[in-house]
């Protein structure tokens, strides 16, 4: 093994390790409302794993998704630690750090020999580890990363982000041998190439876009464009688009099937593009300055002004890259991964109109930029030891180290926002206060005891959903009532049901109305209230 590669494989260790360390804390956080009980708590796909529930796994769909690997995933930590969140958190934490010393391999294999073979010996023995340490904590300790890890649901980002950097390293790996022609043959690195990428969209779809990534790498860094024909170069991608194409259709044939693919009648298309631009946008700002996180972004209608200019910077850019393209090969091969990395997360494919950005969905194009930003800054920082300027060379260095400190001290407390449901939403409503935050809050309120503050949760989400003519408005009525109800205000509970029941006579609804008249001393309404609701209503729900 050369010394070089023994210096990624330190690096990346010392990455994976850190990365632990920063995020130990999400041990301690449990499962939230909003995602968590359709894939874990509720998702009968994962409570075994004997042959009948394997094959369940790889033939249904669950909520319009079809991830097989990321819901064996789940049933293995379901078979040890059952419904305890700690043994989520721990695989997507383990697996996060292992994608963290992968970028650092990935980073090794794209930058060592084009960027950092002319450093002298002395310096380059610091410089090099350097870029690489920084490629591997700017991609896993950015507080972008955190909704990702997080989040036990999540588990089929790190997921499909394990495989999806083991593909790029597989393929690394085949291209170096058969452009070196060494004795050992580059098929079988193919071939893994291959199964990696089958893995990765097992876990989760969105690296349906990989091929056009490793023709990207065949343009640069890799140069293989300007050495004969681009014919073979196209030839190798087959078998990784056929195979993008099979499991993208049954993709889209479950999301047919249950519904969930919205209509071009529903957001139009030039609805799409803005959203589209204003998300690349806005990830690229939060991946510079990462303040005002939230962990659920509603789209707002009307579509704002600034969606327009923000949408136009980024075509603007592009366009821009596109044209300078050999000029600037590194900036553009890095804009254009960001962008192909993203698409399948964009509004133009996107399965749902009210969350049109996700820090989650950064996790895999924020690889490139990452890796990018600390092979710039190094070799900025060699530039300035060259020319003799020590001293701006010590300030950019220091500037970095503030840099890593910063995110790490916003990485952590974000952390915290996922520890239960209550912090989840008032996370949301800190950054922006929608309904369905007061109203989940509130519930989670209820459950747990705290009865008048769920009814001011409540109380706020109605006079929301009200303003904005919401259907379902009858729950949060229902809802106030019982926690009315439970701190003795029963008159205003009756009144609540009232409401409720007026917009939708649930036989459950006159259960919890007679119940708060009885306590009035009402026993004839009451009587009458339990004869509606019959000897078998359910428990209170978001019916």
């Amino acid at each position: 093994m050369r010394a070089d590669d023994k210096t990624a494989i330190l690096v990346g260790a010392i990455v994976g390790i850190v990365t632990l360390l920063v995020y130990i804390g999400s041990l301690s956080c449990g499962f939230i409302n909003l995602d968590d009980p359709f894939y874990i708590t509720n998702n009968p796909l994962i409570k075994s794993l004997d042959f009948s529930a394997l094959c369940r796994i790889f033939t249904e769909s669950h909520l319009a998704a079809w991830l097989p690997l990321t819901y064996i995933s789940f049933a293995v930590d379901y078979h040890f630690w059952g419904d305890n969140p700690a043994g989520f958190h721990l695989t997507n934490v383990l697996l996060h750090a292992a994608n963290g010393s992968l970028v650092v391999l990935l980073a090794d294999r794209l930058c060592r020999e084009r960027f950092f073979a002319s450093i002298p010996a002395v310096r380059g023995r610091w410089a090099y580890p350097g870029m690489l340490l920084l490629a591997g904590l700017f991609f896993a300790l950015h507080p972008l990363r955190v909704e990702s890890v997080a989040w036990a649901a999540e588990r089929k980002d790190v997921l499909n982000g394990l495989f999806t950097l083991a593909t790029l390293l597989a393929y690394l790996g085949y291209v170096r041998r058969k452009d070196a022609e060494e004795e050992k043959r580059p098929l079988p690195l193919y071939l893994l190439a291959l199964v990696f990428f089958i893995l990765s969209l097992l876990a989760k779809q969105v690296s349906i876009t990989l091929p056009v990534i490793l023709l990207l790498l065949d343009w640069y860094p890799l140069g293989r464009f300007g050495r004969g024909s681009l014919v073979p170069l196209l030839v190798e991608k087959i078998p990784f688009v056929t195979i993008s194409l099979l499991i993208t259709g049954v993709t889209i044939y479950f999301a047919i099937m249950e519904h969930k693919l919205i209509s071009m009648q529903d957001m139009p298309m030039y609805v799409r593009v803005l959203v589209s631009g204003n998300a690349l946008f806005e990830y690229g700002r939060l991946s510079l300055i990462p303040v005002g996180i939230s962990p659920y972004f509603v789209l707002p209608k009307p579509l704002p002004y600034s969606y327009l200019i923000r949408t136009a910077a980024v075509a603007a850019m592009t366009l821009f890259l596109l044209r300078s393209a050999r000029r600037r090969p590194a900036e553009a091969a890095t804009w254009f991964a960001y962008i192909i990395l993203m698409s399948p997360m964009l509004a133009f494919v996107h399965a749902g109109d009210d969350i049109a950005l996700a820090a989650r969905y950064t996790y895999l194009p924020a690889i490139a930029p990452g890796i990018a930003a600390a092979a710039w800054l190094v070799l900025s920082a060699e530039r300035l030891e060259e020319d003799g300027r020590r001293i701006l060379k010590w300030c950019l260095l220091g500037g970095i180290g503030l840099c890593l400190a910063a995110g790490i001290g916003i990485t952590v407390p974000l952390i915290n926002v996922w520890k239960d449901t209550g912090t989840f939403w008032s996370r949301v409503i800190k950054i922006e206060p929608v309904g369905r935050a007061y109203g989940d809050r509130g519930v989670f309120y209820l459950i747990t005891g705290r009865s008048a503050e769920a009814a001011d949760d409540f109380s706020a989400a109605i006079g929301i959903a009200e303003s904005a003519g919401v259907k379902s408005i009858y729950n949060l009525y229902a809802f106030r009532g019982v926690a009315l109800s439970d701190i003795g205000r029963f008159a205003d509970a009756v009144a609540d049901f009232d409401r409720a029941i007026a917009i939708h006579p649930h036989p459950t609804y006159f259960q919890l109305r007679g119940v708060a008249l009885n306590a009035l001393g009402r026993m004839v309404e009451a009587e009458k209230d339990f004869r509606r609701a019959g000897s078998n209503s359910p428990p209170i729900d978001w019916f």
